[in-house]
């Protein structure tokens, strides 16, 4: 009887390391889980692959084969119909040099170009309906944009300015900025047509102050918008918010708005074989770069996982590798070279405490 008391114990005793132990290792992998966690949430912990190289994480793959479809079908079911309305032969194809052939007299031929981008973005919505995306993405980045002017070191009076300058701001669409009637729209449906494009295919944004304002008109071109096509909602999402930022900061700008030099100065640090004249007419666009990718992480910032953010930013950032490129001292563009504009987003210190990217400079 001692005999089995005493295995009893022991099997007992046993037993009850056995749970320990278990304890233990739970907690060692609890423990080990949450150290992973941490990883990928703590600013600067570990760093993202896109900041190792940039151009080739955020550039390639940037597009989905759906996108040159829609293009195409668009746009010729556009010319269709612009064929069947205007009683135009058969050989037009939609080309400027169709449109001289066909069309000799300036303002019918403006005219019907102009429709011809009106009629194509109906065809490409038939596919994808960007306008929801950038109505939804516009919400965002305007609060987001209230927020940042409210936290700037303004007085109240320069600060009410800005705030202004966002509320009477619309982001127009194709169709509103054709079909809508607003103070300056002679001016805002011109420069559409020529930034668009007959097929408004360009990659191109605009920020308008028509007539000197008071209200601001802001427009994305359908082509830069088809860049997102087939993606997920999230990243359509995010791939609107840097581009509504920059041109919101245009706004403030046409309302005297400045970035601390001190911040401009470190951007443009890798400059220095520019001549000052180079330099300063890219500021301007440098310095809604900058609002820009402040807001994008402060977007980013809302997610924890490293991985969440890291495509987030990817897809925010990609419609600058479809740009066309300007980098020479002889180049009338007011942009930077799209490496560049790329390369100012991981100089930022807000960059590097959410991505834990840990290349110099930190601006």
């Amino acid at each position: 009887m001692k005999k089995l008391s005493v295995i009893l114990a022991i099997s007992l005793g046993l037993a009850a390391c056995a749970e320990k132990d278990s304890d233990y290792a739970r907690k060692h992998r609890n423990k080990a889980g949450d150290k992973a966690k941490m990883e990928q949430i703590v600013p600067g912990a570990r760093s993202a692959p896109i900041c190792e190289t940039p151009e080739i994480s955020i550039c390639e793959k940037s597009v989905l084969p759906i996108t040159a479809d829609i293009k195409k079908n668009g746009f010729e079911a556009a010319v269709k119909a612009l064929k069947a309305e205007l009683s135009l032969p058969e050989e037009f194809d939609g080309s400027a040099e169709s449109f001289k052939k066909h069309i000799p007299e300036d303002l019918k031929r403006y005219q019907a170009q102009s429709r011809l981008l009106l009629l194509a973005d109906k065809e490409y919505r038939t596919i994808y309906n960007y306008d929801e995306d950038v109505k939804e993405a516009t919400e965002i980045v305007h609060k987001l944009m209230m927020e940042f002017v409210k936290s700037e070191k303004l007085d109240e009076d320069g600060r009410m300015g800005l705030v202004g300058a966002l509320n009477t701001t619309v982001v127009q669409s194709v169709s509103e900025t054709f079909e809508l009637s607003y103070q300056g729209k002679d001016i805002v449906t011109i420069d559409m047509s020529s930034a668009c494009g007959i097929d408004g295919l360009n990659v191109m944004a605009r920020s308008l102050l028509p007539g000197g304002g008071p209200n601001g008109v802001i427009y994305i071109c359908p082509g830069q918008l088809l860049l997102n096509a087939g993606k997920t909602k999230v990243e359509r999402i995010a791939g609107l918010v840097m581009t509504l930022a920059h041109e919101m900061t245009h706004q403030l700008q046409y309302r005297g708005f400045e970035l601390d030099n001190r911040v401009l100065t470190c951007v443009n640090s890798d400059l220095a074989d520019k001549s000052a004249k180079f330099v300063e007419s890219k500021n301007k666009e440098t310095q809604a770069d900058i609002v820009g990718f402040r807001i994008l992480n402060i977007f980013l910032k809302q997610d924890k996982e490293l991985s969440v953010q890291t495509e987030k930013a990817k897809a925010a950032l990609s419609w600058m590798c479809h740009l066309e490129e300007h980098d020479t001292e002889g180049d009338s563009s007011t942009h930077l070279d799209n490496k560049s504009r790329l390369k100012n987003f991981f100089k930022l210190k807000e960059t590097e405490d959410l991505l834990g990217c840990s290349k110099g400079p930190r601006c």
